[in-house]
């Protein structure tokens, strides 16, 4: 699947054949169980059930794992930050806050946040969404806000492409 930063669907590869773990989500502090695909090498996964309904099938990917994914299906990572700087630098709107709110319905961001290898669960569900860039940085996104930090390998996010 192509995907790209204005793109409803965030990059997904084929899982057919994972296996189904249990593993805990944490939603405004509460655990609840979910079911989760495990790529073989452990470094991608995938909601199957216990997430709404909008979020099965997203899958959150390592750096590594992201490198690896896209480089197989000769796709890019955006670049860095700039890339979604201009992306909502053309959005319409008279204010950074309204640019932004309208990449975020046009990219219909799911905010289905990331998994933490240390902790072992998916954490805050529903109020932050991650994405990787190719310069080793991720993107996060909430309902008002994003920035931009230095990855963090103990951790899936997904992704978008540039190309």
């Amino acid at each position: 699947m192509s995907t790209t930063l204005l793109d409803p669907e965030n990059f997904k590869i084929q899982s057919t054949s994972w296996q189904v773990q249990d593993f805990t989500g944490l939603v405004n502090g509460q655990h609840i169980p979910i079911k989760v695909k495990v790529h073989p090498e452990w470094d991608v996964r995938e909601y199957v059930s216990g997430v709404p309904t909008e979020f099965i099938g997203q899958q959150f990917f390592t750096y590594n794992a992201a490198i690896r994914e896209t480089q197989n299906l000769g796709k890019n990572l955006p670049e860095d930050q700039s890339v979604l700087e201009a992306i909502v630098a053309t959005m319409p709107g008279d204010t950074e806050m309204q640019k932004y709110k309208n990449y975020l319905a046009k990219a219909s961001v799911k905010f289905s946040w990331c998994y933490s290898s240390w902790l072992h669960v998916f954490d805050d569900i529903w109020r932050w969404s991650y994405y990787w860039l190719a310069d080793g940085n991720r993107v996060a996104m909430s309902h008002t806000t994003w920035n931009v930090a230095r990855r963090d390998e103990g951790m899936g996010y997904m992704i978008s492409l540039d190309t």
